[in-house]
């Protein structure tokens, strides 16, 4: 009882190890430098009036929230009586 208690307290102390300073990472990179004032990939080009668009798009996470979201349900169909001796 106390081995499983053991592993299970490992495990969360961990998790938490590892899931708190996520965050504080990915902050670190934020400074406070001031943004470049032009594009460098315009450096060549006489028109002052030319911009390059931001292509970016939310149809990937959409794609990846919709695939992940056919996993979760998919395995609420599993048969739970069958085992890997099948």
């Amino acid at each position: 009882m106390i081995r499983i208690m053991k592993k299970r307290l490992i495990a969360v102390v961990l998790a938490l190890t590892f899931a708190f300073p996520a965050p504080t990472v990915s902050f670190a990179s934020s400074s406070d430098e001031e943004a470049p004032t032009h594009d460098a990939r315009l450096d060549g080009y006489k028109d002052g009036n030319m911009a390059l668009k931001d292509a970016s798009g939310t149809g990937l996470t959409w794609l990846l929230l919709v695939v992940l979201a056919a996993m979760c349900v998919g395995v609420m169909f599993i048969n739970s009586k069958r085992t890997h001796l099948d």
